[in-house]
């Protein structure tokens, strides 16, 4: 089987969490002895393909131009849609007045997509929902989740502090692009109120932001790190806190989970689905929730999550669920 990733031409560049699932999926894959093939150009010729994956509809421009040309070669595409509507994170204070406008505007393209394809594969059930309520008539689906480093489970806290040993001993860990829908600025706001110390890890989406969040003086950003140095990082904090607008359900929980951290996650989007009660859940315009969540996650249990993580969602697994979805849509 010889299947084609089609993805935003940025996503290495600008990474984000389509990124990581992208290449995740991809690599997963190829463990499986897959032929996967990767090409941002919309006028490809996809003759030597079985399959087409396209990944991400919130961009949705670039995903539409792939699917036209799929179906004008007369091939299959499956599409991971990675969606959840913004309604609420674009309607808030300080944002792009025209944007949810523009959103919406751009709706039918995504109708296109989810329709007219041969699989859908959301993250989650409750992702399948959510597209249930925003559009009239959708393809039929596979639920294919996201997922964790299978090597993550090895994860020791060493690395991490000698590479950094001027960190404190205990800090509130953030890895995730800082940006205002990952809302760092309230978290390093109320971490500062609480007298913990925040370590950020991602790159930079947005300056003016970024340079908010450092006005507090307990926040440390030490830029990206990936593989067995981030593993150990998550290893060796006392929490992971992604506050964000929406996830789904956010990888970097996921990631921390498996390494045996406390998940600290934004109840928007569908975590639940994933973390079920043992995560701390907090509200994006709850001031009380996130305060309550970061007082408990130093005396919380990180086991049952981490047993649960590392028991269903190892992206080995993944590969193998994605692997069952193209040969559904082949046969």
């Amino acid at each position: 089987m010889k299947v084609l990733f089609q993805a935003r031409p940025d996503f290495l560049q600008n990474p984000a969490g389509d990124s990581v699932q992208i290449v995740s999926t991809w690599q997963s894959l190829k463990a499986l002895d897959m032929e996967i093939h990767l090409s941002a150009d919309p006028n490809i010729d996809l003759s030597p393909y079985d399959l087409v994956h396209i990944f991400n509809i919130t961009r949705i421009k670039e995903s539409y131009m792939y699917f036209l040309n799929a179906q004008k070669q007369g091939k299959k595409t499956v599409i991971s849609p990675i969606y959840w509507p913004p309604n609420s994170y674009l309607q808030r204070e300080g944002a792009s007045p025209n944007a949810l406008a523009v959103w919406k505007h751009l709706q039918p393209m995504r109708a296109r997509l989810l329709s007219q394809c041969d699989l859908l594969l959301p993250n989650s059930q409750i992702e399948m929902e959510v597209l249930q309520q925003d559009f009239f008539k959708l393809a039929p689906y596979q639920v294919t989740p996201n997922g964790f480093p299978d090597s993550f489970v090895n994860a020791t806290p060493q690395l991490f502090q000698e590479q950094f040993p001027d960190l404190p001993k205990e800090f509130v860990l953030c890895a995730a692009r800082i940006s205002p829908r990952k809302n760092q600025y309230w978290l390093a706001k109320l971490c500062h109120e609480l007298g913990l110390q925040l370590v950020l890890l991602g790159p930079v989406n947005d300056q003016t932001y970024y340079k908010r969040v450092l006005e507090f003086s307990n926040v440390a950003h030490i830029g990206t790190l990936q593989g067995e140095l981030l593993a150990s990082a998550y290893s060796v904090a006392k929490a992971h806190a992604l506050p964000s607008w929406f996830e789904t359900p956010g990888l970097s929980s996921l990631e921390a989970s498996a390494c045996g951290t406390v998940v600290i996650s934004t109840d928007q989007g569908s975590p639940r689905e994933y973390f079920q009660d043992m995560a701390l859940y907090v509200h994006p315009m709850d001031d009380q929730s996130l305060r309550s969540a970061l007082e408990q996650s130093y005396n919380a249990s990180p086991i049952p999550l981490m047993e649960h993580i590392r028991n269903h969602y190892p992206w080995s697994r993944v590969a193998e669920i994605t692997l069952e979805a193209y040969r559904k849509v082949l046969d």
